[in-house]
């Protein structure tokens, strides 16, 4: 078993063209001793955005523990807050917009890809 803290784990950039507004914190990985799934979290700060993408054969479980935000799936923008779950296939588009004036936080959980 191996505990953490989230005041220890850094915060990073995600490199994506587009965002702004972003950090990610890589709570749970492969370093970790993880073999099947990464678990991330996302901070939007009020106005930040991450783009409209997709990602090739591979799935996303998302949870949202603060905040208020739109979720575009390419098609429509979507209301999204506290307590939302949301699951997003491979290949499916998807993207976060902060409409709200604190942080919009969620969890990511994804495949280690080995």
């Amino acid at each position: 078993m191996k505990i953490k803290s989230i005041d220890d784990i850094p915060s990073e950039i995600p490199a994506m063209p587009g965002a702004r507004g972003v950090t990610l914190q890589w709570l749970i990985t492969s370093k970790d001793g993880a073999h099947h799934y990464a678990l991330r979290l996302f901070t939007l700060e009020p106005g930040g955005e991450i783009p409209v993408h997709t990602h090739k054969d591979m799935e996303h479980e998302i949870f949202v523990i603060e905040g208020e935000a739109l979720l575009n799936d390419g098609i429509s923008e979507i209301p999204i807050k506290k307590g939302t779950a949301i699951f997003v296939p491979p290949n499916e588009k998807h993207g976060f917009r902060n409409i709200a004036n604190q942080p919009f936080k969620f969890i990511c959980v994804i495949p280690i890809f080995q």
